[in-house]
């Protein structure tokens, strides 16, 4: 993976970065596959994948992550390991069933995150997405608590017992002395990028009554820290998922030539690796949404020769759409 500096002049939104779905997940076991197998093929073959520590996934070169998280404020509801014990938010895909996580807890993750980026100050933006997560999808398994607002204040409150404050990009930095965010990002634009390299974003995955929580009373996203994906026209219109590049083509490429930043999937339930199609990823690649996740960004041999990176195999370029006036080419 090459870096270079040729940043000068960019703002964040010009840019074009890799990172990958369910940042956090282990595959099951082979015995538990075999048993998913026998309900869901289909669940079987998309679960089939896993991650190494966030850490290594940043030396690696992708800037996105995903985390699911659980709500568990007494420790325990999710298993017996020492940090499963403890309390605070728990990073599992679906409990019961694939619960396999090489972070356990979101403060284990964002430690890994924050050691990295002081160790690399100088690193382009990391966005973290989280999914809040309360239901039970599985019959015998703990029954989560509902992400009501205090406990979406106290996801906050752990993000800040890792980051101080200024290693933020929040809504309020973004927005300024604007009337809103859309205002801001529409009108002032984006923050230079060399003014916000060795930060970190945070944005919020869900979407519904999650997000509406969220917002109550922060329609801006005044004093939050997570962005908020919600509709072009709403005042905390800045950063949005598009996740199917194919059927949502032009309009992200709409969406991010007229000033939002978006992320959209590559691939999906590993069938494009599986039958090593590149049409999807190349979609989302030539859409100009600034964070493109999948689940490959190597191939995984067992599957094909599949994967998804930048030409070149850059950590971060120049963005396609949103960049085209500046000099193309790498980024960080």
């Amino acid at each position: 993976m090459t870096n270079g500096l040729c940043g000068e002049g960019i703002r964040l939104n010009e840019i074009q970065v890799i990172g990958t779905h369910n940042s956090y997940h282990l595959a099951p076991s082979a015995g538990k596959l075999k048993l998913i197998r026998l309900f869901s093929k289909r669940g079987a073959e998309a679960w089939a994948y896993s991650r190494k520590p966030l850490d290594q996934q940043l030396e690696a070169g992708l800037r996105q992550f995903e985390l699911d998280i659980f709500a568990d404020p007494e420790g325990g509801r999710f298993g017996t390991s020492e940090e499963m014990k403890k309390p605070g938010m728990k990073v599992i895909h679906v409990p019961g069933i694939d619960e396999g996580t090489v972070h356990p807890t979101l403060i284990g993750a964002l430690q890994a995150v924050e050691k990295w980026s002081a160790k690399n100050p100088r690193h382009v933006p990391i966005m973290i997405l989280i999914e809040l997560k309360d239901r039970a999808e599985m019959p015998l398994a703990p029954k989560p608590i509902p992400f009501d607002r205090k406990q979406m204040e106290a996801v906050e409150q752990e993000i800040l017992k890792v980051f101080r404050k200024e290693k933020l990009i929040t809504p309020d930095l973004v927005r300024g002395d604007a009337a809103s965010l859309r205002e801001a990002v529409l009108k002032k634009g984006w923050p230079g990028l060399d003014s916000l390299r060795g930060k970190v974003m945070f944005c919020l995955d869900n979407e519904g009554k999650h997000r509406e929580i969220y917002l109550e009373g922060n329609p801006t996203l005044e004093k939050r820290l997570l962005f908020a994906s919600v509709a072009r026209e709403h005042p905390a219109a800045a950063w949005m998922k598009r996740n199917d590049p194919v059927r949502s083509y032009d309009e992200i490429r709409t969406l991010v030539s007229k000033g939002f930043m978006v992320r959209t999937r590559a691939d999906t339930d590993t069938k494009e690796a599986r039958a090593n199609d590149g049409k999807r990823r190349d979609k989302a690649l030539a859409s100009g949404a600034q964070f493109v996740s999948t689940d490959f960004p190597r191939p995984d041999p067992k599957l094909g020769e599949y994967e998804v990176a930048l030409p070149g195999k850059v950590v971060a370029r120049v963005n396609p759409v949103s960049g085209r006036s500046k000099q193309a080419g790498e980024v960080e």
